[in-house]
């Protein structure tokens, strides 16, 4: 009985071979096993267009951190409110009140000592709509300055501020919801402070009493509320370079050749209409060498490239989001800028481009932490980089094997 079933199980056993076996060899990203097809790799450099323009930054209110600083000519206040005090003329408090805040990174080195002041904000806000917070209505309070450590560990420093007794018994402003405080940076330079968003946001503590009560309370809190208002302008559009920046957001255009005899088949001939559509490109990528990197070097910076619609693009203007699109599959590129240089995925762009799905109307990229963060990069331009620096498009390619019509 166990030798009439033994060809069946060998059968079944070599179908399930053949089928693993069929899918892939590793030097055949195509799929098919059988016609050995390789990769092929093109090296494109023809850019004819490229610049850097601004784009209206907005805060959403769910931003991990909170700005406050000067950075060339762009400046940030935070702002935080806390809720759930008792009425000023009802309470006394008995034990020094103190703010804790956790800075978790600050401008490079080389400047004076960074100072924060504090300041109290008698006007309701919203999270979203900080840039309605009018400078009239940020007062002078009496909470004395801090200066931040030169250097910011990974994890954070907590800053723990002495709050006086009588800013605390003093905190309600009529017609404005909560306690509001308004934190600024004094002699430029930047600190980006954690935001409740990642439960690492201000605390606030103290002890008091109810008038006419013995008994002792405890006021430990986190902000209700906290976001920051951004104020300043920049350069709207600087042709001839490639600059990304979150505060407020600068982004890069992009645009190349891409001529189709770059494509070849396997015996170095170039493709024609039918198999450049057919062909598969698996892995492009935007090799750009970095010219300037204040932020990035231990953090992570995330790219994400966009397809721009409009065909007519001619000289530099600054792109709004309707002009852009996403293809489909395109993928976030996310790497430490600790290299001479960084190489961001536009594999389904140019997939689309040989496909015909998309004109060659060029590429964004821009920053995904836009009014995260103060982190900013630029790149060597390619009408102006040195020898060795020239950014370039690396493709990796298979032809179809079989040839089309």
């Amino acid at each position: 009985m166990i030798m009439k079933k033994l060809p069946v199980l060998l059968s079944l056993l070599l179908i399930t071979l053949l089928l693993l076996t069929a899918c892939t060899k590793r030097n055949n990203l195509t799929g098919d096993n059988w016609s050995n097809v390789k990769p092929i790799m093109a090296i494109d450099s023809s850019f004819s267009m490229g610049y850097s323009y601004t784009n209206e930054g907005k805060v959403s209110g769910y931003e991990q951190h909170l700005l406050a600083g000067v950075d060339n000519g762009v400046s940030a206040i935070a702002v935080i409110r806390f809720t759930g005090l008792a009425e000023p003329d009802t309470m006394t408090v008995i034990e020094q009140p103190t703010l804790k805040l956790v800075a978790s990174r600050r401008s490079p080195l080389g400047r004076t000592p960074l100072v924060l002041s504090f300041y109290k904000l008698t006007q309701n806000w919203a999270a979203d709509s900080t840039s309605n917070i009018l400078d009239a209505n940020i007062t002078p309070i009496n909470i004395g300055d801090i200066t931040i450590p030169d250097t910011v560990q990974t994890a954070g420093d907590t800053l723990t501020i002495n709050v006086p007794i009588s800013v605390i018994e003093n905190w309600k402003t009529d017609d404005v919801t909560g306690f509001n405080l308004v934190i600024k940076a004094l002699n430029g330079g930047w600190v980006e402070l954690k935001s409740d968003e990642i439960a690492s946001g201000a605390l606030l503590n103290f002890k008091y009493q109810i008038h006419g009560d013995t008994d002792t309370l405890e006021y430990k809190q986190r902000p209700a509320l906290d976001s920051y208002r951004v104020t300043g302008t920049q350069t709207e559009l600087t042709d001839n370079t490639w600059k990304l920046k979150n505060t407020l957001p600068q982004r890069m255009f992009f645009r190349f050749g891409l001529n189709d005899n770059l494509f070849k088949d396997e015996n170095n001939s170039p493709l024609d209409a039918a198999d450049l559509k057919r062909m598969t490109i698996n892995k492009a990528e935007l090799v750009l060498y970095v010219k300037n990197n204040p932020y990035y070097s231990t953090a992570k910076c995330f790219f994400f490239p966009y397809h721009v619609k409009m065909d007519t693009l001619v000289s530099p203007v600054a792109l709004t989001d309707t002009n852009l699109e996403t293809i489909s599959r395109t993928l976030s590129t996310g790497t430490i800028v600790d290299k001479d240089s960084v190489r961001i995925d536009i594999t389904a762009i140019i997939q689309a481009y040989t496909s015909g799905d998309i004109s060659k109307n060029g590429i964004v990229i821009k920053s995904t932490q836009e009014m995260q963060n103060y982190g900013s990069l630029e790149f060597w331009h390619f009408s102006n980089a040195p020898a060795g620096k020239k950014p370039y498009v690396k493709i990796a390619y298979t032809p179809p094997y079989l040839k089309g019509n």
